[in-house]
């Protein structure tokens, strides 16, 4: 965190930070190899790699054909509000639940962001932000699967707990989303035919998401097979294929993403985040805060939401006897969310600010006072119920 505020580039600084924890809990070279090895051959992480470069294909293809330039004119004759537009897209794409999901929704983001006011990091904020609208209350979540599991709680009763954080989230960030000037713009009152026009400029992307959440297909095969789709519609030869593989790859986005697995395995290798909970305890504070200063904690250094509650409520669970009551459930989600959330170990961030071209500081920045006011709310009503 310290060299990325120091504006270092954000690979080496990943890897380099992989090398010096491994240094630190003394991995040997040959489980340090082996994680290498681990990272290289996790099917996780290969289909990862496999998702974004299908949709940095899917991307390039709905831009040069035109796809999303027509649905966005269409959306926002329809919609009348470029602030509404800008939040509403981001959250659509946020349905599917997957890792690094961001970089399908930024391009979108850009476009509807085309000729206002907004910086490169503001950009950044409300793609991110809104993103993640859904993982309070959306079960398709993993989140919120393993929480109601280890918690021994209904799934029902936890997202109801939840929702209201959704609801937070969507009025926390307008302050940004005020800055674009609000311009009616007129057009066709054929609100059938916009319809029609948005839905079937979007298909492409709607069809990865109805597979993804009504027929339960793997994120790679849905956007593979829509990829194919695109292809032969468009009548792309082998040559115009390869073509397309030059124009639309980034590597160095690919490679990024290599060097965030490889942090979570040696995480995993070195036992790192075990420690926390030993050394919080230490500290002559109440036991809801170093619960929630060790949800933080996971958080942050995990960066995945979902993996984080794995490692939190077990550990939570235990310490508090084998029972948890709701408010502290809902308060220290609401730690390891924020946590998650300010760390470039989080793909959709990483991923959002380096399509941008954002200055991480500042979207950091941006963050705090929105995810500070969400770990407020869920802190006050615990000290209220509790």
């Amino acid at each position: 965190m310290v060299l990325l505020w120091l504006r270092a580039p954000l690979a080496p600084v990943i890897f380099g930070s992989s090398c010096l924890l491994a240094i630190l809990y003394r991995l040997s070279p040959a489980a340090f190899l082996s994680t290498i090895g681990q990272t290289l051959t996790d099917p996780a992480t290969i289909e990862l790699e496999i998702v974004l470069l299908l949709i940095m294909f899917l991307e390039y293809l709905l831009g040069k054909h035109g796809y999303l330039d027509r649905m966005l004119a269409s959306l926002r004759n329809l919609l009348h509000n470029r602030r509404l537009l800008l939040a509403v897209l981001p959250a659509l794409i946020g349905l599917m639940p997957s890792q690094g999901g961001a970089l399908f929704s930024a391009p979108l983001v850009a476009q509807a962001a085309a000729g206002t006011p907004l910086t490169a990091e503001e950009k950044s904020f409300v793609n991110y932000f809104y993103r993640h609208i859904w993982e309070y209350c959306l079960p398709l979540y993993p989140s919120l699967l393993i929480t109601a599991r280890v918690c021994a709680i209904p799934l029902a009763k936890l997202i109801q707990a939840l929702v209201p954080y959704a609801l937070l989230v969507a009025l926390l960030g307008i302050p940004v989303l005020r800055r674009i000037p609000v311009v009616r713009e007129r057009g066709s009152t054929d609100y059938f035919q916009l319809t029609r026009e948005v839905l079937l400029n979007l298909s492409p992307v709607l069809a990865v998401v109805l597979m993804v959440l009504a027929l339960q297909v793997k994120m790679w095969a849905a956007v593979g097979l829509i990829v194919a789709v695109l292809l032969i519609r468009h009548r792309y030869t082998p040559s115009k294929a390869l073509q397309l593989c030059r124009e639309a790859v980034q590597v160095k986005t690919l490679i990024l993403v290599l060097g965030i697995m490889f942090f979570k395995q040696i995480i995993l290798a070195t036992r790192a985040v075990d420690g926390l909970a030993y050394l919080l305890e230490m500290l002559a504070i109440p036991e809801f805060v170093i619960f929630g200063m060790f949800g933080f904690l996971v958080g942050l250094i995990t960066g995945t939401v979902s993996y984080s509650m794995g490692i939190i409520f077990p550990v939570v669970v235990a310490a508090a006897g084998g029972q948890i009551d709701m408010p502290l459930v809902v308060f220290v989600f609401v730690a390891g969310f924020t946590g998650a959330m300010f760390t470039p170990m989080h793909l959709c961030l990483t991923l959002t600010v380096d399509f941008f071209k954002a200055d991480l500081r500042k979207v950091l920045k941006m963050l705090i006072l929105p995810e500070a006011a969400l770990l407020t709310v869920a802190a006050a009503l615990y000290a209220v119920f509790n």
